[in-house]
């Protein structure tokens, strides 16, 4: 909730970029799903420490402004990511001398109700609920997993995250129905459905309904 309008009744897309509402609404609903710690307030985005081995912290910013030219100058390590809400060249517009873009990726959501669509035959789909996190999983017939995926549910927003296909099983829409099983699993129908995708993710998800709102890019220090 922001100034007592619900989420799911705001725009996403503010003059300046994305509302930061629905940007701290995704990413801690993000950090459910993944069981991260939930994002918090810092230079004028939000940072979430997850302290794993790819890296230490991230901080995601709605738009490029002072507080995120302010931290980049304060950091001198890698693993330290960077992510705004808009194009690589607007990042690295903003970034000192030493930082590096990774591959694009792309702010979505769905606007529309996905087709429905008919399991391949030969493979069988699970779910199921722990708490806000969902899991699907694709299971082939020699028991291999085939795809998974994830969403997590709040009270603000429903968000998908790790919709795998693995490579062997690809071209039989087990993406597609992944997404219509987490779907299907929705409490709260009017929250708006977000994610962030690939390259080839958008161009999967963008056959199905979805639309860009916004580049989602990344930037951090390589190692020497």
């Amino acid at each position: 909730m922001l100034a007592g309008v619900p989420l799911h009744l705001r725009e996403i897309m503010t003059t300046q970029g994305i509302d930061p509402a629905i940007l701290k609404a995704w990413l801690s609903a993000r950090s459910i799903a993944r069981g991260l710690p939930l994002p918090v307030p810092d230079h004028g985005g939000f940072r979430v420490d997850t302290q794993s081995e790819a890296e230490v912290a991230r901080w995601v910013f709605s738009q490029a402004g002072p507080g995120l030219e302010t931290l980049a100058r304060a950091i001198r390590k890698p693993r330290h990511l960077l992510k705004l809400c808009g194009t690589g060249e607007a990042l690295l517009a903003a970034l000192p001398a030493g930082w590096t873009l990774h591959p694009p990726a792309y702010f979505m959501r769905a606007t529309g109700e996905p087709d429905p669509r008919r399991l391949a035959d030969g493979y069988r789909i699970e779910a199921r609920r722990v708490g806000m996190v969902l899991e699907a999983r694709i299971i082939s017939e020699t028991g291999a997993l085939a795809a998974s995926g994830y969403a997590a549910e709040t009270q603000d927003v429903f968000i998908y995250d790790r919709i795998v296909t693995e490579p062997a099983h690809r071209r039989k829409g087990l993406g597609h129905l992944l997404m219509l099983t987490l779907h299907a699993a929705r409490q709260r129908s009017g929250n708006p459905q977000l994610l962030v995708a690939t390259e080839d993710g958008r161009a999967l998800y963008s056959t199905l309904g979805w639309e860009t709102i916004s580049p989602y890019s990344t930037a951090s220090i390589v190692a020497p």
